[in-house]
């Protein structure tokens, strides 16, 4: 059996976006990570719109929202269904509970997508110092500047914050060096028991940007989030020191492949 994949890469967050059904998506997401030639670091299964009034749908593999993953998906629906030039795409996506709004621009190879405000907001006391925890619909992520990004060190953080709250689908620690300016994503996905540090991260730089602009009483704030594998461009509305808007930007680059099972180790998924 052969699988159609369509490779997205949003600042090297590698995403495999899985055209064709699958019997156990789980299961497939493990061996398509565990694939080296693919360099992947999530997976989502594309669901088509059962009527031409519906909406395309993405369900990643832990059932995790994804910013990345969200407006690669929405640059492959655009040029699915054959739009050009600039286009605003409504998409569904795991973790959210309604739809979400990507613009594309076709021929440029870029896509924004607005991220729904956090939830809430929650501090952790680690090691002296006080870490911002922004809890999003379909993920955790906590603000980790001075730290260093080691596995050791998130499953620390990780465990602490399981004991004050229910485990999210996803939780991200987003390692940040001050004076490199470079923040390093730790993603771990509960259901398929999986920690990446990934070359970036959509949600993670938009919850960077909530923190960044904390301070920030009126205007917009724009950031760029230099990460290992590229710059996600983040912006942050705000109006009497109230968050109003956040969104994530920048090239996305797509490409179709098919991979055989004897790709997967003759594995079948």
């Amino acid at each position: 059996m052969k699988y159609e994949i369509v490779v997205a890469d949003p600042a090297k967050n590698i995403t495999l976006l899985v055209l064709n059904p699958v019997k156990n998506p789980r299961e497939a997401a493990k061996l398509l990570l565990a694939e080296p030639s693919l360099r992947a670091e999530q997976v989502g299964f594309v669901i088509p719109p059962n009527t031409s009034e519906g909406l395309w749908r993405l369900e990643m593999m832990g059932g995790e929202f994804c910013g990345n993953a969200a407006r690669s998906f929405g640059l492959f629906v655009a040029r699915t269904i054959g739009l050009s030039g600039n286009a605003e795409i409504p998409i569904e996506i795991s973790g959210m509970k309604g739809p979400l709004k990507v613009a594309v621009d076709v021929e440029a190879g870029a896509a924004e997508v607005n991220i729904p405000k956090p939830i809430t907001q929650d501090t952790l006391d680690f090691r002296g110092r006080s870490l911002p925890v922004y809890i999003f619909d379909g993920i955790t992520h906590l603000i980790a500047p001075g730290l260093p990004p080691e596995q050791d060190l998130f499953f620390t953080i990780k465990a602490l914050l399981e004991t004050r709250r229910s485990p999210p689908p996803a939780l991200g620690v987003m390692f940040y060096d001050q004076s490199a300016n470079m923040m390093t994503p730790g993603v771990y996905v509960y259901a398929t028991d999986s920690l990446i540090f990934e070359s970036s991260c959509g949600s993670g730089s938009a919850a960077f940007g909530v923190w960044r602009y904390e301070a920030l009483k009126d205007g917009e704030g724009r950031c760029s989030v230099t990460q290992p594998g590229g710059v996600i461009e983040v912006k942050v509305q705000k109006r009497e020191g109230n968050l109003l808007g956040i969104s994530i930007g920048g090239p996305v680059y797509l490409e179709k492949r098919i991979i055989d099972e004897q790709e997967l180790g003759n594995k079948r998924i």
